[in-house]
């Protein structure tokens, strides 16, 4: 069992809110208890039955009927521009070795949650749940040896990656230049001059100034860097609009009445800039190089990846999202390795399906057990798929209405035999002789259990 998890505001919380395939069908399509995940082998093999549960994809959803976030959404740019054209697929990015990897803020509540609640979770569903959201996993990267003069670009700060130095760059200006500089206004005189024409963003409506203004390009340059660093500046002159408006060049003369000022560092050594290419400049040769890390291989957060602009890069990294939501096989692997450091047991099933608990699954012979207790271990035995509503329905008639859940209180009028028989079948479940599982259903570990993995002590790494 793992140990209490104290309020954390950096841990994620994660929802046990599995809904299984069978469950979403029509009662009377339903397999008898949902026993179909685990008295078919197809997990292990493979097979069309893994996805035969699940819908189309653009119907697909999640535990309570909530659409889920495919890779490709994120939240649109606020200026609206024709979408580019897809960049050509370096042969090499095939190469890469693309894996997620549960967020570790989401493992320990989850590991706890799954403790307390004492049922057998599939961890394919577990897996998927973390796949749901880009808070629940990250996403490594690694370059083969075999792939030459490779590597990535990654910003310090947030983690975002890129293939070359001049994205990179173009990334750390417009998101983390102010964690550097500093811009300041003070108070100027208007400009002097004849103008007879202003320029103004076509995208923002910031005003750009007169053209033949000597501070024109910088602010040309700021704009660009600051709100649009993946347009190329070709592209965003293109949509510069000059106005011939008096009234429009005298706000502009009202606005430069405040000069900005770009500073870096405090105190004595601060060192300060009047114009944007000269703060830019010295960004690129005294920030920039400690701001941006070359490796062949790099961990991205599944919301930084989420947010990337399409792209190569973006692509194959969807690609391998989309394989590994279909059928999260690595992800289960890592899971079921952490899962059992953390104090939890895994268990395959007879079919090849593999679930992860905090109580291990153990066989005891029903012979040698007393009578209520054999009771409940042979109508299991032969009934997989039961709940506790079954099982007391048949076993006692005149059973009071079950709400299905462990921790359901017990009514003061309850009959003898069916009181002994719940506290018998709790009992049950709490040593692993009889196996409930998350939605409920009920098997015993002598027909629905193939080999257990049990739980590893801290610090010992012996082989699987």
């Amino acid at each position: 069992m793992t140990e209490p998890v104290s309020e954390n505001k950096e841990q994620l919380v994660i929802d046990l809110n599995f809904i299984p395939g069978w469950a979403r069908r029509p009662p009377d399509a339903r397999p008898a208890g949902g026993m179909d995940r685990f008295n078919s082998s197809q997990e292990s093999r493979g097979g069309d039955s893994r996805r035969r549960d699940r819908p189309e994809r653009s119907e697909r959803r999640s535990g309570g009927g909530a659409k889920r976030p495919e890779f490709r959404d994120r939240p649109r740019s606020d200026f609206a521009l024709p979408a580019p054209k897809p960049d050509p697929m370096d042969e090499r990015l095939a190469l890469l070795d693309v894996t997620f990897l549960p967020e570790r803020r989401g493992l320990t509540p989850l590991a706890h949650r799954l403790g307390k609640s004492g049922r057998a979770y599939s961890l394919f569903e577990v897996a998927a749940l973390f796949l749901s959201k880009p808070d629940f996993y990250l996403i490594k990267i690694e370059a083969p040896a075999t792939l030459e003069n490779f590597s990535f670009c990654q910003c310090a700060d947030c983690k975002a990656i890129f293939l070359g130095k001049e994205a990179a760059a173009a990334h750390v200006f417009a998101k983390h230049f102010e964690k550097f500089c500093k811009k300041e206004d003070q108070e100027a005189e208007p400009p002097k001059g004849n103008f007879v024409c202003i320029a103004k963003c076509g995208l923002s409506g910031v005003l750009l100034g007169p053209p033949n203004y000597h501070g024109y390009n910088d602010k040309v340059a700021e704009v660009h860097r600051a709100r649009y660093p993946d347009m190329p500046i070709e592209a965003y002159r293109k949509r510069i609009e000059t106005i011939h408006d008096a009234a429009v060049i005298e706000q502009w003369k009202a606005e430069m009445c405040k000069q900005a000022i770009y500073r870096f560092g405090e105190g004595e050594k601060a060192v300060t800039f009047s114009r944007f290419t000269e703060a830019e400049a010295y960004f690129r040769d005294h920030c920039l190089p400690g701001t941006v890390k070359e490796s062949r291989n790099v961990v991205v957060p599944g919301v930084i990846a989420h947010a990337m602009e399409p792209g190569p890069l973006r692509r194959v990294i969807e690609d391998v999202w989309q394989k590994e939501s279909r059928f999260p096989l690595k992800l289960s692997v890592t899971l079921r390795l952490a899962f059992r450091h953390l104090g939890l047991h895994t268990f395959k099933a007879a079919g090849g399906f593999t679930f992860v608990t905090s109580v291990a699954p153990n066989a005891i012979d029903p012979a040698h057990a007393v009578e209520g207790i054999r009771d409940i271990l042979d109508f299991v035995a032969a009934n997989p798929g039961c709940s506790r509503a079954n099982l007391l329905s048949k076993l006692v008639p005149e059973a009071s209405p079950v709400a299905g859940e462990a921790e359901s209180p017990v009514a003061v009028t309850m009959p003898p035999r069916e009181s002994e028989l719940r506290r018998q079948l709790q009992w049950l479940v709490e040593k692993g002789h009889v196996i409930e599982f998350s939605d409920g259903s009920m098997a015993v570990p002598a027909t629905a259990v193939a080999r257990v993995q049990m739980a590893r002590p801290k610090g010992k790494s012996r082989r699987e």
